[in-house]
């Protein structure tokens, strides 16, 4: 008989069902961070999703931040890496653009990324590809310096996206509105083209409101480009 303070969870044996393995841990705890973010489930819950009980994780796995360190490196795996041989600046463009569209499936990804670097397996792949494009491209020592630059710069972009979406849901909304109130706002004409543009857009329409951060993150990540090549005198 189960005591009052024991969880839901319950022996898979006596519903015949497969053991659980690390992967089967991870992949569970892959689908709960793409419906509350990284930071969106516990160790418990993650065993109720299993049905087993949470000393089970830590016997395959490890404590919360092993499976999410697990987590942040099964999804960072899933960045399509560009094909070698390409221009240095196409390379990343495909790399930095892709990797926004994986990372905001996962909340809190991208953050743990920026905070720890890239210590995740996934991650080093990357950068070992990464490195070698810029060193083969002419930046020579500079070509580390150069690959944090902008991995960097774009995914704090995609953090502070994910943070915003989780903390302050309203926020590009707000912002919307009141810049778009100062579309005929003659004392203050920098704010009144800002606002005319906003309005141009749709100040409260969430899909157009989710266009301009798409075409933000492009921004930066072409201002970014743009910096570093400055340093080949490649202004292309």
């Amino acid at each position: 008989m189960t005591g009052p303070t024991e969880p839901r969870t319950r022996s898979r044996r006596s519903v015949e069902r497969p053991p659980v393995t690390a992967a089967m841990i991870v992949e569970a705890a892959t689908a709960l961070t793409a419906e509350g973010g990284l930071e969106g489930w516990s160790t418990r819950q993650l065993a109720g999703e299993l049905e087993v009980w949470p000393r089970v994780i830590y016997h395959h796995v490890g404590d919360r931040d092993a499976v999410a360190d697990a987590v942040a490196d099964r999804v960072v795996g899933r960045i399509r890496v560009p094909e070698p041989g390409l221009p240095w600046r196409q390379w990343f463009e495909e790399l930095l653009l892709g990797g926004r569209e994986v990372l905001r499936g996962y909340r809190g990804v991208a953050r743990r990324l920026v905070r720890t670097g890239p210590i995740l397996p996934s991650a080093l792949a990357i950068m070992d590809r990464g490195v070698l494009v810029l060193r083969d491209a002419g930046f020579a020592d500079g070509a580390t310096a150069a690959y944090r630059y902008l991995t960097n710069s774009a995914y704090l972009l995609v953090a502070v996206e994910d943070d915003r979406a989780e903390h302050l849901p309203d926020a590009r909304a707000r912002l919307a509105v009141t810049l778009a109130a100062h579309r005929d706002d003659p004392e203050h004409s920098g704010l009144a083209e800002v606002g005319r543009a906003v309005m141009g857009r749709g100040a409260d329409d969430p899909g157009a409101i989710r266009a301009v951060e798409e075409e933000f993150y492009a921004y930066t990540v072409a201002r970014s480009l743009d910096g570093v090549g400055m340093l080949l005198g490649d202004r292309a």
